[in-house]
């Protein structure tokens, strides 16, 4: 048996070396036996062919495109790969020296702006600019925050969780603030260890400059930086008072800013119309050079929403079971959509048995005050529930049911009737082991909690704020003992866990998406002892970057983008950032028809981005209403209705600027075809001009 196994491992070895159609580190690799056992490789040939008989091959395809794609393998797998006929070459890369803030600068298109690449004027790195961080707070003792000579680049720390070690900044009148004096003489006392260098991780991110190890450089890596430790748990309004801070902070620096915020909560009307987040959108729009990034949230493949639609005479519901009290559920809609809904709470024990309700009651039980009502079975109480309801400035609806039970075993039921509609959100309701219609035959009304809008509440909601999801940046790596780890994801798709939208008045959201899963960045230092013995596959080579996922992670490389964009165009308001990057992402095998709820406009394309200031309204360029334009996106053509007696031309550019269309006209229409374009698909710059104005569109060919 042992000879048999000698002489197959020998063929395969010999048909390895045979063939030409691989790479030479693919030979090196399996010849020196460093081939783990199960790799990707990429292979060029016939994909349909790959995908139809991956079995046979013993292969799996990750992600394709063209006649290229991304396969999984393994060395008993490999001879047979590189012996089909389908197949004309096969790579195997070399990337154990390359840092994942490498991978992230390539995937999100930045590197060409940190390098000044054509046809872009210079090389930016964030400087004049201040990235603002809203999370667990910093590990300013990092060298990857800090100068050349030692000094820290963090100009400003508040910690809102301090009670004592230095001022207690105004007008706020909570926590501790320490500023880049009192850093350098060694007098700050704030720590990131209560969060495991949460913010740390964010921080290194957006704005690290890799000067720990040469490695894992940020986004904006010569930004300055002004960091807030959030109260998480807390009553305050942290939300806006840091945003206030920050953009305070920057201001008397005399510093365009960003503010990276990968915090918040899933509860909320989900619309951007709560007060905090009507406030925050004031600060934003009150000076340009302000800019605000979010995390969309981690709750993507959660059923944690329903969406209730009535018009039947029929009592829908849904189930709440939570152990512990109370419980608390949210209903959200537009008064219009709610004003001829009845809502009840019910219960049923744990074998279904229907135990009563409190009376179906209209949208105005519990506007002028709480309401409490006592759910009893055969004189026993089951429990108290408390109502309560409003309706803001903007016409949205909300009911609070506060239910405190006698007992944890009980389903409680959410009933509505009547006609309309309104949305919730609620992690207890239930999505599993439901009865069958013999067992409980009103299930066939039963309102199945989704994945949909399952974005973060607040203001990542507003559309004056850049959401941001999370796709996959890399799946295999070099951790501290230079040992190759493998996720076994795909690279390129969207995380699972991604919050996606619509928000609740179903806009887009996010708005993009960047890398987030797999993303190593600065670590805090209290961790690194503790990591490097017990997890040192999350611990990248050099000990001092960790590994880190989710929209925490992918919402700084936005901001750090975003930072960039504030360095070239200072005075840049952040709906023209805001549309620069949405307008001007990329799309691929995995995104499909944008915009959609799940990777928003498209994957962040940093280099684009940069040069969609000739639509934001920045450069010289004379934005001109009235032209229409139509479908937007197109497949085939496109047709333009321009202002009356138009005589001129029509100049069609692609995101890098380069022009690939000029032609004359002289009508009201004007029709562009996709062949025009040698099938060119993406963002397009278009200017219609005549002898006195610029007309200027941009549309998406798909």
């Amino acid at each position: 048996m042992r000879k048999l196994l000698f002489f197959y491992l020998l063929s395969i070895q010999f048909s390895v070396f045979s063939q030409e159609n691989c790479n030479a580190f693919l030979k090196a690799s399996f010849s020196e036996g460093s081939l783990p056992s199960s790799f990707d490789v990429l292979v060029k040939g016939n994909v349909d062919y790959l995908i139809s008989n991956a079995s046979s091959l013993g292969i799996s395809v990750n992600y394709y495109a063209g006649d290229v794609a991304s396969v999984r393998t393994s060395v008993n797998s490999l001879a047979i790969l590189l012996a089909s006929k389908y197949v004309s070459f096969v790579e195997y890369n070399y990337t154990k020296t390359e840092t994942f803030s490498d991978t992230m600068l390539v995937k999100n298109r930045i590197k060409d702006v940190k390098t000044g690449a054509s046809p872009l004027a210079q090389a930016y790195n964030g400087t004049g600019v201040v990235v603002g961080i809203m999370d667990s707070g910093i590990d300013f003792n990092h060298p990857d925050f800090k100068l050349s000579n030692g000094d820290t680049r963090i100009q400003f720390i508040w910690d809102q969780n301090q009670t004592s070690g230095s001022t207690v900044p105004a007008p706020y009148n909570y926590g501790i603030e320490w500023t880049a004096a009192q850093i350098n003489a060694s007098l700050c006392t704030h720590s990131d260890m209560a969060s495991y260098g949460h913010g740390t991780h964010v921080s290194g991110i957006a704005a690290g400059n890799g000067l720990a190890t040469g490695t894992h450089e940020g986004i904006a890596s010569q930004a300055d930086l002004v960091v807030v430790s959030m109260k998480f748990n807390s009553i305050n309004n942290i939300y806006s008072d840091a945003v206030n801070y920050i953009f305070s902070k920057a201001t008397a620096l005399g510093k365009p800013c960003v503010i990276n915020a990968s915090v918040g909560n899933y509860y909320g009307s989900h619309d951007g119309t709560d007060l905090q987040t009507q406030l925050i959108n004031n600060m934003l729009n009150a000076n340009s050079g302000r800019v605000l990034v979010a995390a969309a949230g981690n709750a993507g493949n959660l059923k944690m929403h329903t969406k209730t639609t009535i018009n039947t005479t029929d009592t829908t519901f849904t189930w709440l079971r939570k152990n512990g009290s109370p419980i608390y559920h949210f209903v959200y809609a537009d008064t219009a959509q709610f004003k001829n809904i009845k809502m009840s709470i019910a219960a049923n024990r744990p074998n279904f048995e229907d135990l009563g309700r409190i009376p179906l009651q209209t949208y105005t039980y519990g506007i002028s005050g709480i309401k409490t009502d006592t759910l009893k079975n055969n004189g026993n109480r089951i429990g108290i529930i408390k109502t309560t309801s409003s309706i803001n400035s903007f016409g949205v609806y909300e009911r609070f049911f506060q239910i405190i039970p006698d007992s944890n075993n009980y389903y409680w039921r959410v009933e509505a009737t009547g006609n309309g509609l309104y949305d919730s959100w609620n992690f207890d309701f239930v999505s599993t082991n439901l009865p069958s219609v013999s067992q409980y035959s009103n299930i066939v009304n039963y309102i199945m909690p989704d994945t949909i809008s399952t974005i973060v509440s607040g203001f990542q909601c507003s559309d004056e704020v850049i959401t941001v999801g999370n796709y996959i940046n890399k799946n295999t790596w070099y951790d501290v003992n230079n040992t190759l780890q493998n996720s076994g994801e795909v690279q390129g798709k969207i995380k699972e866990t991604s919050s996606g939208g619509p928000t609740r008045d179903n806009r887009v959201k996010p708005e993009v998406v960047a890398t987030g899963a797999n993303v190593f960045a600065a670590m805090a230092l209290g961790m690194q002892a503790n990591l490097v013995a017990n997890a040192p596959s999350a611990v990248a080579p050099g000990s001092m970057h960790v590994q880190g996922g989710g929209t925490s992670a992918s919402s700084p490389v936005v901001a750090g983008l975003a930072a960039l964009y504030l360095e070239a165009y200072p005075n840049a308001t952040n709906q023209q950032v805001r549309d620069a990057i949405k307008n001007c992402t990329y799309s691929d095998g995995f995104t499909g028809s944008l915009p959609n709820n799940v990777y928003g406009y498209g994957k962040l394309d940093g280099k684009a981005a940069m040069l969609c200031a000739i639509f934001t309204g920045i450069n010289t360029v004379k934005i001109e209403n009235g032209i229409k334009a139509y479908p937007n996106p197109f497949q085939d053509k496109i047709q333009f209705t321009l202002p009356d007696n138009f005589k001129g031309t029509v100049n069609v550019y692609d995101v890098s600027g380069k022009q690939i269309l000029t032609e004359q006209v002289n009508n009201e229409t004007y029709t562009l075809n996709k062949s025009q374009l040698t099938n060119y698909s993406g963002l397009l710059m278009i200017h219609f001009i005549d002898e006195t104005s610029v007309y200027s569109v941009k549309v998406i060919a798909q």
